[in-house]
């Protein structure tokens, strides 16, 4: 059986060229698994981990966005981002991470306020009406 011709490229640089039995793409519907003679596709890619074989390995790459075109035993990865392991500082995205955790807590919690008070001047909405209604207004 013949190997799939992967490359990924975004809009840097090409970040992979690899001969591989398979590749594992992450699509905005799902997993999407490609072996060769795969039927011709153009897919959307989500923010996830590409996967494929090297010398018999799994390897895992990460991949932020864009599209990818199968076609003739070739797979085109067109992202918006895309990292190598050994391209990843690991510290560092423990550090985005974690600011990224406490910016969303913040704005979930100013978004629980802010829907707090719609309601409480939605209630407020609904007394007024109400109590004209009453009053025969």
């Amino acid at each position: 059986m013949a190997d799939l011709h992967l490359r990924i490229i975004t809009p840097q640089r090409e970040v992979l060229t690899a001969d591989t039995p398979f590749v594992v793409l992450p699509g905005t519907m799902g997993e999407l698994g490609i072996l060769p003679d795969h039927i011709p596709l153009v897919t959307t890619l989500e923010s996830g981990v590409l996967r494929y074989s090297r010398d018999g390995k799994e390897v895992a790459v990460a991949v932020h966005y864009g599209y990818a075109e199968v076609q003739d035993n070739k797979v085109v990865v067109l992202a918006e981002m895309a990292e190598l392991a050994e391209d990843i500082d690991r510290a560092r995205a423990a550090n985005a991470e974690q600011q990224a955790r406490t910016q969303l807590k913040q704005l979930l919690t100013e978004q629980q306020l802010e829907e707090y008070r719609m309601k409480k001047y939605e209630s407020k909405l609904k007394r007024a009406a109400i109590r004209q209604i009453v009053s025969g207004g």
